[in-house]
């Protein structure tokens, strides 16, 4: 089960959206992730969201695919930014489509 950073005020997942996201993570790859399908991390963030989301330009986005470059950034940094987007998608996990839809059933 994934974990919720202590002092962390704007990020307060409940149990469930843990849940949920530890699925999607499950079904996108590993933290680490680049593999050239424009897609970088655990959950899977395109450069251009993972800006717009507050996170900052990575190395990686500069070399996609190139195992020399893995995403290096932490999971919990990941999951405060997916946490971010899952609120900007109206409390919903649209952005991960099809898995999205599938996690959004999980339960703790």
């Amino acid at each position: 089960m994934l974990a919720a950073p202590a002092g962390a005020e704007t990020y307060n997942p409940s149990a469930a959206w843990l849940a949920q996201a530890q699925c999607i993570h499950l079904r996108e790859g590993p933290w680490s992730a680049n593999t050239g399908n424009g897609y970088f991390g655990g959950m899977q963030f395109s450069a251009q969201t993972w800006k717009r989301v507050g996170g900052r330009t990575h190395v990686a986005f500069a070399h996609p695919g190139d195992p020399a470059f893995p995403f290096t950034v932490s999971a919990t940094e990941q999951l405060r930014r997916a946490w971010k987007l899952w609120q900007l998608d109206g409390r919903s996990w649209r952005s991960w489509g099809g898995i999205g839809a599938i996690c959004a059933r999980a339960r703790p």
